[in-house]
């Protein structure tokens, strides 16, 4: 009876593991910073096997056909601001645009991007869906044959 119940508790550790293990690496990248009331700041980052000036180019027609709005963007530099117009609103009922920033930086023979987005207190949102559409800006500089 306890041999069952160790081989059980090994198969459902092994289990949970590989469940863990099969998440992107841009979930598992993933950070949240700050509360409802306070304003909150998600994170997340991942290596594509693509070049930077590719990657760059990608998330910014991406981003584009998607509807958020280009700040500022600085090939060089591969900084791309989004701004998320009329995003939602807060509690006291005010619209609000929330900022995307997104980092391009060669990493070996590939890029790694960077996506940060900050929204202000009040703001209800998700994680879950903070996570997929940061993880969208990412998986929009990846070959598109390959994804």
């Amino acid at each position: 009876m306890i041999n069952r119940f160790a081989v059980a508790c090994v198969l459902l550790v092994s289990s949970l593991t590989v469940a863990a293990g099969d998440k992107p690496p841009c979930k598992t990248n993933f950070k949240q910073e700050g509360g409802f009331m306070g304003g909150r700041t998600f994170t997340t980052w991942d290596v594509v096997p693509v070049a930077p000036a590719v990657a760059f180019k990608r998330i910014h027609l991406e981003g584009v056909k998607s509807g958020l709005q280009v700040g500022s963007s600085d090939k060089e530099s591969g900084t791309i601001v989004f701004s998320q117009v009329n995003a939602g609103v807060v509690a006291n009922g005010a619209q609000v645009s929330v900022p995307w920033n997104v980092l391009i930086e060669p990493e070996g023979k590939g890029s790694k991007i960077t996506v940060t987005k900050s929204t202000p207190g009040g703001f209800s949102t998700s994680k879950d869906f903070q996570m997929t559409s940061m993880c969208a800006v990412i998986d929009a500089a990846r070959d598109p044959a390959k994804k």
